[in-house]
């Protein structure tokens, strides 16, 4: 059972706020709609994984839910349910900008299973839903453990079509296609390294004695020791003819770089 690599989670302050700086930046952000409490926005590549833009609705965080918030008692109550909802909550509790990460799974259940089989701390999984701005509803169920040195995990229920549907123009106006690395910064390199290579089974994409690069599905993933200028750095491949970084100040905590699609070959 590989996993493969589905989206990456930036928490935000305000929704708006960073659809009009993601835009700015030259993507293509599509609203995703809301699951309750919670609302995102989504910038999807041409290989089908995305970065998701994830907020509070507004009319729900109210100055006594943050009083709530700031008490712990949000995240206590979670903690006693035992389910994935402890991890999600740590999202949009604690700092803004980028927070999880996903990988999507064939057969969630049987994952777990052989993660508990391991002694892992697994979380209950849970099923989730979120309605489209179109009225569609589109439903996966998440799983996965209490250590965020894992990514949490995904099975669609509905069609994956749905909830990561192609890019409009097949390109962003910036001419960004697709998402081809990702690099996390980590606290210890060696125990991610060994981490992902025993419980998500990828492939070996390279290794020298300074990195290891894990292909899972279309995203080659490493993992590099602290401290990094941002906390995750992506590589895109772009319809241009020159290699450029963007924005740090716009981009919420991650560092992107544009490089021409024929250097990715």
């Amino acid at each position: 059972m590989r996993a493969q690599f589905d989206h990456l989670v930036i928490y935000v302050a305000s929704l708006e706020e960073a659809i009009t700086d993601f835009t700015d930046l030259g993507f293509e952000v599509s609203r995703g709609g809301a699951h309750g409490a919670t609302e995102n926005a989504l910038i999807i590549f041409s290989n089908q994984v995305y970065i998701e833009l994830l907020a509070w609705v507004p009319v729900w965080y109210t100055p006594l839910l943050r009083s709530i918030n700031r008490l712990g008692i949000l995240q206590w109550l979670a903690d006693r349910k035992g389910t994935i909802y402890c991890r999600l909550l740590n999202w949009v509790t604690g700092s803004q900008g980028p927070v999880d990460w996903c990988v999507r799974v064939d057969d969630l259940a049987a994952q777990l299973g052989s993660w508990k089989n391991a002694e892992m701390d697994v979380l209950k999984s849970e099923k989730f839903s979120r309605e489209r701005v179109d009225g569609q509803i589109l439903q996966w169920y998440l799983g996965g453990t209490r250590s965020f040195d894992l990514p949490f995990m995904l099975e669609d229920i509905t069609p994956i079509d749905m909830r990561i549907p192609p890019l409009t123009e097949g390109a962003h106006p910036n001419g960004a296609l697709s998402l081809e690395q990702i690099q996390f910064s980590v606290n210890k390199k060696a125990t991610s390294n060994a981490l992902a290579a025993k419980f998500l089974s990828p492939d070996i994409f390279a290794q020298d004695k300074q990195t290891t690069t894990f292909g899972m599905g279309a995203v080659k993933v490493s993992f590099e020791q602290r401290p990094m200028p941002c906390k995750v750095s992506l590589t895109v491949s772009c319809s241009g003819s020159q290699t450029h970084p963007l924005d740090i100040g716009k981009s919420h905590g991650i560092q992107i770089e544009l490089v021409p699609s024929n250097l990715n070959t």
